[in-house]
């Protein structure tokens, strides 16, 4: 017990240390790469994927050397080429998405945010609004609901890739909240040919444990790509339910 304790008491000290320059470089990643991407955006949508992706996996390593976090991917995303995709996570963390765009940077994902995040945060606020995600005011669900079927028809169009996140926000304690489906049910509706690529995060939420006072060090992380599934193998109304459980099986027993 006392051994534990203390080695619970050293981390959080190391925690203490190394957050004043994880914090100052996790910013300075995103100031810094905020105006190559608006160059890059000028170019072309390919030119500020390449920026995004340099500053996502920049964000990743950042998180692995100066918090001392186990991280690793577990299986590989399924993205045939010739049919658009949904993934559906779990959502832990604002890490979340950096560490799956990164996984994913073979293909262009749009991801579904809320309206706050399209302002004023370096680079992530510029790619939001500018490379292929949408943006919705929560406190307005029906225009929510055309903006996100708006999105899910572009990405049918163009055989992109669309993620979501159907608990609606962050399990700051890791536990995993019960899918919405409204959001979920508009992008199938317009995404009729999508293959559904499942994701469970695991141990993401510890990283903002304590509000960046501190961050804590030596957590373990591990982004997981299920099995993709096919959405005509359940009836509509149980397709979201069951993918929820196969999430969910892999984030507690992972």
């Amino acid at each position: 017990m006392n051994q534990a304790r203390q080695t619970s008491e050293l981390a959080r000290a190391v925690g203490w240390v190394i957050t004043v320059p994880y914090t100052v470089l996790f910013f300075a990643i995103l100031v810094v790469f905020h105006p190559f991407q608006v160059l890059a955006s000028l170019l072309s949508s390919r030119a500020q994927k390449f920026v995004l992706d340099l500053m996502n996996v920049s964000l990743v390593w950042n998180i692995r050397v100066l918090t001392g976090a186990s991280f690793r991917y577990v299986g590989s995303p399924t993205f045939p080429k010739d049919r658009s995709v949904i993934i559906v996570s779990n959502h832990q963390s604002m890490y979340d998405i950096p560490m799956i765009m990164w996984a994913c940077r073979s293909r262009e994902i749009g991801f579904i945010a809320k309206k706050e995040l399209g302002r004023w945060i370096p680079s992530i606020s510029f790619a939001l609004r500018t490379l292929g995600s949408v943006l919705i005011d929560r406190k307005d669900p029906k225009a929510s609901i055309r903006a996100i079927s708006n999105f899910g028809e572009k990405k049918e169009r163009a055989r992109q890739v669309a993620a979501i996140f159907p608990e609606g926000t962050r399990a700051r304690d890791g536990v995993m909240k019960d899918f919405r489906p409204s959001g979920f049910n508009a992008l199938r509706k317009t995404m009729p040919s999508a293959l559904i690529q499942p994701v469970a995060i695991r141990g993401n939420w510890e990283l903002l444990r304590y509000n960046f006072l501190p961050v804590p060090w030596g957590t373990s992380i591990e982004i997981e790509f299920l099995e993709p599934v096919e959405p005509s193998a359940y009836p509509s109304e149980l397709l979201l339910e069951e993918v929820g459980k196969r999430i969910k099986v892999a984030v507690e027993n992972g």
